[in-house]
């Protein structure tokens, strides 16, 4: 992890040598982030502790038949309900948008997937086409050798060896000039 450079970083930091002055490396104190899960378990426990210490005061107050302690004991419950609802609308709208993510993540996947099988399945057919180019060359080639007793492969072997030769003679050429 790169720090800035600033007055505030100690000369170890602008070292890099990953330990602050507390002496815990870098890694350690990012590794004991807590998981959102165990945050909104310990928020819902501190609203849970609000609520019953707002139930408790309100009881004590109506006990003790103080209006204005148990007005306050109702607001303290009312002014967390409306915390633990804004939390939850906030959570949930941040829920909405991540679904409304994945659904384009997932459509655009989609599409580039149709458009990879659109594609395969041309070049399927470009295949068996060059295939089947290919088998009917090799078969007038067969054919044109046995109406040809044989002469043809014959003709094109000779052809063949007399340009292995000139590429042989060329080569040399090219050897003995350079």
């Amino acid at each position: 992890m790169e720090h800035e450079r600033t007055s505030l970083a100690s000369q170890s930091e602008r070292r890099g040598d990953g330990v602050n002055r507390l002496g815990r490396s870098h890694a350690s104190t990012s590794a004991t982030r807590h998981p959102p899960a165990s945050r909104a378990f310990a928020a819902l426990l501190a609203a849970e502790l609000l609520v019953v210490l707002a139930l408790g005061v309100t009881g004590y107050a109506v006990a003790a038949n103080d209006d204005i302690l148990a007005a306050i004991g109702l607001a303290g419950i009312a002014l967390t309900a409306m915390a633990i609802g804004l939390g939850a609308r906030a959570s949930m709208r941040r829920l909405a948008l991540r679904c409304e993510a994945l659904g384009r993540a997932r459509a655009e996947a989609e599409f580039a997937r149709y458009e990879l099988e659109v594609e395969n399945a041309e070049l399927e057919r470009r295949n068996a086409d060059l295939e089947a180019e290919r088998a009917a060359i090799v078969d007038g080639f067969d054919w044109i050798d046995e109406q040809s007793a044989g002469r043809l492969r014959k003709l094109l072997e000779a052809a063949g060896l007399e340009v292995a030769d000139l590429v042989d003679m060329a080569l040399d050429d090219a050897d003995e000039d350079g």
